[in-house]
């Protein structure tokens, strides 16, 4: 698995019901434009705002859609146990991968989180991507992603949401040196170039949810080693800005496909709340800039 993988958005009606017509719509139109990945139960997709029946639904029917693209399922959560059933789950209806984001609220060191992953990686046989994302749960540090990657050949590699090209390019260099078939993703969009270049494998990243021309041109462009990768990294670092013009990465990325077009209606579940019409006009502006709205 490489290039650009899109965690999903999950899309809901006013009464935050799932909405699986536009669910649909979404998966059909990113396969149709080719991206690699498909990824449900992500953080931008509000994982920690649905309930642990409605994770294995979006699961299922995620599954069901995804015909042409890998396939990506978020199983995280506080409660190990609960992991281990939700990445059983994703293993028994046919996902690809578990994406697997260290437990939050509570602090745990190296030792607790070896512990942790462990268990999961010793109760299920899918291949699992870590996903580290210090600002939002316990950080995973190079030599825990190192030792859980050399102990256990189902941990298949990570998720780097971390805004730091040394750690990206130390989990490269350390874990990836010494095993050549772990996966080294980015989470963030400004740093999908350097990854690819330091010898990671791609990005799981959220703008690729309304903007993916861009995220496959760069790798297109990147793969044939044409210098017109450089000028889609630019548009990518300036396209990820919209983060810092929202409250939440939800509410950014809802209200730019909004604009963009796209059948997802700008609603957050609680305790999250959609922008007012500062921010959309804000986040327009930007769209407009980058000539991906009129």
């Amino acid at each position: 698995m490489k290039g650009v993988i899109v965690p999903l958005v999950t899309p809901f009606n006013e009464d935050y019901s799932l909405d699986f017509q536009a669910l649909e719509e979404h998966i059909r139109y990113l396969e149709k434009v080719g991206v690699h990945g498909i990824f449900v139960n992500a953080t931008t997709g509000e994982f920690t705002s649905l309930t642990k029946e409605e994770r294995k639904l979006l699961a299922e029917r995620g599954r069901e859609l995804v015909n042409s693209s890998f396939y990506l399922v978020g199983t995280a959560s506080t409660n190990t146990l609960e992991v281990v059933e939700l990445t059983k789950h994703a293993e028994d209806i046919g996902a690809d991968y578990a994406v697997i984001a260290p437990p939050y609220y509570c602090p745990l060191n190296d030792k607790a989180l070896f512990t942790h992953y462990s268990t999961i990686a010793e109760r299920t046989d899918i291949p699992i991507i870590l996903y580290n994302i210090p600002s939002c749960a316990n950080p995973l540090s190079i030599q825990a992603i190192k030792e859980l990657a050399l102990e256990y050949s189902n941990i298949a590699g990570v998720k780097e949401t971390i805004d730091s090209i040394s750690h990206v390019r130390d989990v490269i260099f350390e874990v990836k040196g010494e095993r050549k078939d772990f996966k080294v993703f980015t989470g963030l969009d400004h740093h999908f170039l350097n990854t690819l270049i330091l010898g990671g494998d791609g990005g799981i990243m959220a703008c690729a949810n309304f903007a993916p021309e861009i995220h496959l041109k760069l790798f297109k462009a990147y793969e044939e080693n044409r210098p017109e990768m450089f000028e889609y990294a630019r548009k990518l670092a300036k396209l990820s800005q919209v983060y810092n013009l929202a409250s939440s990465f939800g509410s950014a990325i809802k209200i730019a496909m909004q604009l963009r077009g796209f059948p997802i209606k700008p609603v957050l579940r609680p305790p999250y709340v959609i922008d007012g019409k500062e921010t959309r006009e804000k986040i327009k502006e930007l769209l407009s800039s980058l000539k991906l709205i009129p």
